[in-house]
C-alpha cells in the first residue's frame, strides 16, 4: 500500500483504482502512446496494458455528448476512444465536429468514423497539449474532454491540466464537460482548479452507471457530469 504522502487518494473511494493503474505501470507510457497498438473488442479498449475505455460508459458518454452539443455550433472532442461519445455528438444539432486523438490505431478507427459521419468532422492527430494550439481563441461552442491519464500524476486528475485551454477556446456562453472522475459532486480541489482557470458558472448532474466488478478505473454506480459554462 502506498503511503498517504505518495498516494493522494488514500482513504478515498478511488484509492483502489489509483493503485490498480499504478500496478499496470507508467514506465515510458507517454513516449509509447502514439505508436502503441490499440486492442479493441466489443466492449473494451486497451493501450499499453491500460484500460482506456469500456462499454459500460455508454450512457455516461451520451450524457456528456448532450451537454457538449447543447450550444450547437462547433464541438471539440478530445479523445476518440471507442467512438461512443463521437456517435452521440453526431446526433446533436451542430455545425462541425473536431476530434483530437493521440494514438495511431484509434485515429485510424476515427478515420473510419468520419466516412460515415452525418456532420462535418475534422480530425487532428497528436497529444492535446500540442494539437490544441491549432484551435483559435473563442471559437468553440462545446467541448467534451475524455483522455486517459498518461502518468501517475494524472490519475483521476488528467482533465485538470486542460482547464486553462478550455477557457481560452470556448466562446462566451460555451459549455465544457468531461470524464470527471467524481462520484456525485466536485471535490474542493476540483472546484478550485476550475475557478483558477476562470470558470464561475459550474453545475453538474449525476449519471447512473454499472461498471463490472473487475473494472480497473471506476468502482461506483454513479459518476458526475460536469456542466461548466464560460
Amino acid at each position: 500500500m502506498l503511503t498517504e504522502e505518495i498516494n493522494p487518494f488514500t482513504g478515498d473511494v478511488r484509492e483502489e483504482t489509483y493503485n490498480e493503474r499504478l500496478n499496470i505501470g507508467y514506465d515510458n507510457v507517454r513516449n509509447q502512446w502514439e505508436e502503441a497498438p490499440a486492442y479493441f473488442d466489443d466492449s473494451t479498449l486497451k493501450i499499453c496494458g491500460h484500460p482506456v475505455m469500456e462499454g459500460w460508459e455508454d450512457n455516461y458518454m451520451k450524457k456528456l455528448a448532450e451537454v457538449a452539443t447543447s450550444r450547437q455550433g462547433v464541438v471539440l472532442e478530445v479523445g476518440f476512444g471507442m467512438g461512443i461519445s463521437a456517435g452521440y455528438v453526431q446526433n446533436g444539432n451542430i455545425e462541425k465536429h473536431i476530434i483530437i486523438e493521440a494514438n495511431k490505431d484509434v485515429f485510424e478507427k476515427a478515420n473510419g468514423f468520419v466516412s460515415q459521419a452525418k456532420k462535418p468532422v475534422e480530425l487532428i492527430f497528436g497529444f492535446w497539449e500540442e494539437a490544441i494550439k491549432q484551435i483559435l481563441d473563442g471559437t468553440i461552442s462545446g467541448i467534451l474532454f475524455d483522455t486517459y491519464p498518461l502518468s501517475e500524476a494524472e490519475i483521476h486528475t488528467n482533465h485538470f491540466y486542460f482547464f486553462d485551454e478550455a477557457y481560452r477556446i470556448l466562446k462566451p456562453g460555451g459549455v465544457f464537460t468531461y470524464y470527471s472522475d467524481e462520484i456525485d459532486s466536485f471535490s474542493p480541489g476540483h472546484m478550485a482548479a476550475l475557478r483558477k482557470a476562470g470558470f464561475n458558472k459550474i453545475s453538474s448532474e449525476i449519471c447512473q452507471v454499472n461498471p463490472p466488478a473487475n473494472c480497473q478505473y471506476w468502482k461506483s454506480n454513479t459518476i458526475l457530469v460536469p456542466i461548466v459554462t464560460k
